[in-house]
């Protein structure tokens, strides 16, 4: 299932209408149908949001559509000329 549609099965859980949560996020009922729709991604900003909506975790989530936030590690070269 692609993110778009997980997201509005999450909404749809918690009987909320596109309106309620557009304006909880800021964005307009459109922008909300187009990224449940799959036609935009949302931005991690407005996706942290809906998990936090939707009493999501934010991680599990993004782990069921292959997506893993990992720490940004130092350039391996970097790293030895500061130290």
């Amino acid at each position: 299932m692609e993110l778009g549609a997980r997201l509005k099965k999450a909404r749809e859980s918690k009987r909320f209408s596109q309106y309620e949560v557009s304006h909880l996020l800021g964005v307009s009922q459109k922008t909300l149908s187009n990224i449940e729709s799959g036609k935009s991604i949302p931005n991690i900003f407005h996706l942290a949001k809906m998990a936090e909506i939707y009493e999501l975790d934010i991680l599990d989530f993004l782990a069921r559509q292959r997506v893993f936030l990992t720490k940004k590690t130092l350039n391996p070269i970097r790293a030895i000329i500061q130290n």
